[in-house]
């Protein structure tokens, strides 16, 4: 698969959010704000009872914090308990750049679509509809993140309980 396929058949708008896991959101925030000026920031703690996690069920609780650059939200990802993607990154990399996020209306097709190109889901909301990150990590070592956006059906309610 090429990246002129990927392009054609996925048609993924513009990154929308940068995912960075970090150790401690406020220690990160603290940086961020007095070095760059960054923020307001909207720090969130949330649990997700069960989140799909290559294919296992898990407990995640974490703490995030979304920031506006421009046209992108920057979004830190603390987790305070549970196994997770983000936990297994932190061990093997340290803190940074874990998903790259495109804002989808039309999350459901985007992500069959990107499961019949190949792309394994790595981790998904319970319900399906408001995030999924999909194994790209082979192509540039990113994961890319699909997000239905605020706004459209019952997000702006999983958005305060889904970690994402």
């Amino acid at each position: 698969m090429t990246a002129d396929d990927v392009k054609q058949q996925l048609q993924l708008p513009g990154v929308g959010q940068i995912g960075v896991v970090v150790e401690d959101v406020d220690r990160t925030i603290a940086f961020y704000e007095s070095a760059f000026g960054l923020g307001p920031w909207d720090v969130r703690e949330v649990g997700a009872p069960n989140v799909w996690d290559r294919g296992e069920e898990k407990f995640i609780k974490a703490r995030l914090a979304f920031a506006t650059l421009g046209q992108v939200e920057l979004e830190l990802i603390q987790i305070l308990e549970g196994d997770s993607l983000h936990l297994e990154f932190l061990r093997k990399h340290g803190e940074g750049l874990h998903h790259l996020g495109f804002f989808v209306k039309d999350f459901a097709a985007k992500l069959e679509q990107a499961e019949a190109m190949g792309f394994k889901v790595l981790q998904i909301d319970p319900f399906r509809q408001a995030y999924a990150y999909l194994d790209t990590r082979r192509h540039g070592g990113i994961i890319f993140e699909l997000i239905t956006p605020l706004g459209d059906q019952n997000v702006s309610m999983l958005r305060g309980q889904m970690p994402g």
